[in-house]
């Protein structure tokens, strides 16, 4: 005979047989070495007559099972040494059960219950500034997960699990070669990174201590800097940075990498020099490089470019060097990637969020509709349009390229001396200008990691979104891929079938992704589009060409047809003119 304490709800219950403890009672036992020890099942056995119990253990994360009978009362002493407190553990279904009976006697007390402890445990409010870099919303991402996903280096916290993988060790490696070339260059006099430097714990460590302190001092700000839904993310562990010290280390090698290849770009134009062996250190992946390019524009994979400032200021910075030597190499950088050329007006070092933000501020966007009170609202035909409709009535759709060639509109591609970016779209009198689009392999990662970027930070325009769903509405079939290609619009780069690759390009360029009708930049350029379509001439050429001019038979057939009514017709008037004439 024993006594076993046992806890249920606020009540404090004491029991002299082990076997009067209901089957759903449970028990904790918490010993000073970690172990943890609880009842996790109660029952009667017939087996000698004796109550049986069950008893679980825990020790350092390890849970083991056993039993035991009224022989072996110290493991249940109710006042002794061998443990420090005790709480009630109950089993998942006795969890529920003991719910739903509180929730039938007391529902009023339940449920205020239930909603303060998810009030609670909500997400807190956010700093007024957003946080810029966050994971690929998964409605946005599904079908394709691979245009989101770095190859061959990860840059930031989101893809941490992915480093020790056999694709992205090579380039861990030379991050670490990075920091080491940036450390011993700041001590040369010339302040040049040479590779052969040779490294001393006593001159260079206080200086990469010193790197690695202050990045610590941007932890928090480097936390604001990712979206809360990251740190708990169902597909990761809970805690996606681990400990500060961990986040501080990544952000050191990631921000030396990040800072290298810019500093490479803005100092030789073309990331050669300096680095005159950085396809040797990579041998077997000649091209690693053009991978690298498409990875450090992946949304999720982004470091603040505020952690690279400060690496700037640290270490690499030359005499008479400023912030804007940055921008300039990652304009250098993405230049090859670029649909159009780069943007030639300044953008502030400060203003920048990261790479992917750079390559985002370096597309000219094209202004804004102006007022409706403006002088230069009477000036744009395509705003004229849209001042005319509300916006709950804009269009959001247009018909397909080759409903509109059928109705009479041309497509025309845009000059670059007039189109500022590939988004300047324009549509006057029956001609829609459309500047030339070059599609590449990279085009698919980099258009969809824009748009994700516009769905996911507030305060975007949402123009290549717009441009997006309105190229979507163009291009529905290989024939519309075709009349674009013949007019100069579209030019395709990509390995496959031309046309097939081009449609496949388009095809789900969108999913899931929203803008509104009244923020649409070419609602304008859409509704003078169906208007002009919808006329009554252009209806009736559509349908003499969808049901005269489908083949060359059809329309040879039709020539003929009308070449001979016209002969017929001129005949029967010489013969009727002849018969009325006049005799001399």
């Amino acid at each position: 005979m024993y006594e076993l304490y046992y806890q249920h709800g606020k009540n404090l219950f004491r029991s002299t047989r082990a076997s009067r403890l209901y089957k759903w009672t449970a028990v904790r036992f918490t010993f000073p070495t970690h172990t943890a020890i609880y009842i996790y099942y109660i029952s009667r056995s017939h087996h000698q007559g004796s109550p049986m119990a069950g008893i679980g253990f825990e020790h350092k994360r390890e849970k083991f099972t056993s039993a035991f009978d009224e022989d072996e009362p110290m493991l249940l002493a109710g006042g002794g040494s061998g443990y420090d407190g005790f709480e009630k553990e109950l089993p998942p279904t006795a969890k529920r059960a003991e719910e739903e009976n509180n929730q039938k006697q007391e529902p009023t007390k339940y449920i205020t219950k239930m909603m303060e402890e998810k009030v609670s445990t909500a997400i807190p409010e956010r700093s007024p500034q957003p946080p810029t870099i966050c994971e690929v919303p998964e409605d946005i991402a599904e079908g394709n997960e691979g245009a989101y996903i770095p190859k061959v280096v990860c840059i930031g916290p989101l893809f941490d699990s992915k480093r020790e993988t056999a694709s992205m060790l090579r380039l861990e490696r030379y991050k670490w070669r990075c920091v080491r070339k940036f450390i011993v260059g700041r001590h040369r006099a010339a302040g040049t990174l040479e590779s052969a430097a040779v490294w001393s714990a006593e001159v260079h460590a206080p200086l990469l201590r010193e790197c690695f302190d202050e990045m610590m001092r941007l932890v928090p700000r480097i936390r604001a800097s990712y979206s809360s839904i990251s740190l708990s993310s169902n597909k990761r562990d809970t805690n996606v940075f681990g400990d500060d010290e961990k986040l501080a280390l990544n952000m050191l090698l990631d921000g030396c990498f990040v800072l290298h290849r810019l500093l490479k770009y803005a100092r030789t134009g073309n990331g050669g020099g300096d680095d005159h062996d950085d396809w040797t250190l990579l041998f077997g992946r000649c091209w690693v490089w053009g991978t690298v390019k498409r990875d450090l524009l992946l949304l999720s994979n982004q470091v603040p470019f505020f952690v690279v400032r400060k690496l700037f200021k640290l270490l690499g910075s030359n005499a008479g060097e400023g912030e804007d030597v940055l921008v300039h190499g990652g304009l250098q950088f993405f230049s090859s990637l670029h649909p159009q050329p780069l943007h030639s007006a300044p953008i502030a070092c400060h203003d920048v969020h990261h790479l992917l933000h750079l390559l985002y501020l370096s597309i000219d966007l094209p202004p804004p509709p102006p007022p409706d009170d403006s002088p230069e609202s009477n000036k744009q035909p395509w705003h004229a349009a849209a001042a005319a409709v509300p916006s709950s009535e804009l269009t959001r759709w247009v018909p397909c390229a080759k409903e509109l060639e059928e109705a009479g509109v041309r497509f025309r591609p845009r000059k670059r001396g007039a189109a500022k970016s590939f988004l300047d779209v324009s549509f006057r009198g029956g001609v829609l200008e459309i500047p030339p689009l070059q599609l590449f392999d990279y085009s698919v990662p980099l258009f969809r990691n824009l748009i994700a970027f516009e769905q996911t930070y507030p305060t975007t325009p949402g123009r290549v979104t717009a441009f997006a769903i309105f190229m979507d509405c163009i291009v529905k079939t290989s024939e519309d891929v075709r009349i674009l290609h013949r007019s100069g619009v579209l030019v395709n780069h990509m390995n496959g079938e031309r046309d097939a690759t081009a449609l496949g390009f388009f095809t789900g360029l969108c999913t899931e992704a929203h803008t509104s009708a009244d923020r649409n930049y070419l609602a304008g350029v859409m509704e003078e589009v169906v208007r002009y379509q919808r006329g009554r001439w252009p209806q009736w050429r559509a349908a003499l060409v969808r049901d005269y001019f489908k083949n060359p038979w059809v329309t040879t057939a039709v020539v003929a047809g009308a070449i001979g009514l016209a002969l017929t017709a001129l005949q029967t008037f010489y013969s009727v003119y002849g018969y009325y004439k006049p005799h001399n």
